[in-house]
């Protein structure tokens, strides 16, 4: 005879100490799914029905009928990919939360409440304050020295706080971040200084659109290789090479449309950029974004970011006019 199951209460009354501290050490239970969700609904993934996916569907402008298939998973692809979210096609807790500002309720349902973090009080970053205000308020919101550098320790703080919440611990500030530090609002990517000092303002700054392709590049770095993949739209599941430069481009506010890589053989101005620079030819297409390699060939640690350049021959030399 095998051993005899405590009765309810008792087990309850034994596992309790354990599930408070696991709740108050990771603080899970304040980030809860809509009332009624029972755990077996979550995530909402491809098979999913009902009228919260109804409500993803929404979120995301596409068509609402209530069915998890694939075209809603490709579009949280993209909508996790183009947040810096863990891109799994999934609707789990941080990807809700995400999307919870862009829902509306499912029929017959009251209106949602807004998303708050505790202990943390909503604020704002002025759109012209500069960098370096931005990067103080999320010093102060991490309890750190505020002087307005994202140097080592920011961005060290900053993945643990994405670690905390599920984010992909990448230590950029995209939109998933700014949201978890309790700061609304649409806000450019801070990512660290290199050299240690405000490269907005300080000696040999980057120029703002360089800034705007290595984030752009960092959100698809380690997204699936698919042949033809950010051909039909910047915004896709995977990339292939000249789409992934394409996509970097574009976030560099340089490039209207994804071309191929014939295409970029006569895409920009001649030559080797200062900052920016597109090799190509009709078989691949790569980058160098100062001074460092985003290729499809050869990738390291799943990532398109190449620590070791290689041989431009055989290859046309573009970029971006003034970069």
């Amino acid at each position: 005879m095998g051993p005899r199951s405590l009765p309810t209460s008792r087990a309850t009354a034994l596992a309790w100490p354990f599930l408070r501290a696991a709740t108050l050490g990771t603080g899970l239970m304040a980030l809860t799914f809509p009332s009624g969700a029972g755990a077996s609904a979550w995530p909402l993934k491809l098979g999913s029905t009902g009228g919260r996916v109804t409500m993803v569907q929404g979120a995301l402008h596409q068509p609402a009928d209530g069915t998890y298939g694939r075209r809603t998973s490709e579009a949280v692809w993209r909508f996790q990919a183009r947040h810096g979210l863990l891109v799994d096609g999934q609707v789990g807790l941080v990807t809700w939360r995400a999307l919870r500002p862009a829902m509306r309720p499912a029929p017959g349902r009251g209106a949602l409440a807004p998303a708050r973090t505790p202990h943390r009080r909503p604020a704002r970053v002025r759109a012209a304050g500069s960098r370096r205000a931005a990067v103080a308020l999320v010093q102060r919101r991490l309890r750190l020295n505020t002087d307005g550098v994202f140097g080592p320790a920011t961005q060290a703080a900053i993945k643990r706080l994405q670690r905390r919440d599920g984010l992909q611990s990448d230590g950029v500030v995209g939109p998933a971040t700014w949201h978890a530090l309790g700061i609304r609002g649409h806000h450019a990517p801070l990512r660290a200084d290199r050299t240690g000092r405000d490269p907005a303002t300080g000696p040999g700054a980057i120029p703002s659109e360089v800034r705007q392709a290595i984030a752009g590049a960092d959100r698809i770095a380690r997204l699936p290789y698919r042949y033809g993949g950010g051909h039909r739209s910047f915004h896709d599941s995977g990339y292939d090479c000249s789409g992934s430069v394409s996509y970097v481009l574009h976030a560099a506010g340089v490039l209207d449309q994804p071309l191929d890589s014939s295409q970029l053989m006569s895409w920009g101005s001649p030559g080797p950029g200062r900052w920016i620079t597109v090799y190509s030819n009709p078989g691949h297409a790569f980058a160098v974004i100062h001074g460092r390699r985003f290729d499809t060939s050869g990738a390291q640690a799943g990532s398109r970011w190449q620590p070791t350049a290689r041989s431009s021959g055989g290859y046309v030399a573009r970029h971006p006019a003034g970069l």
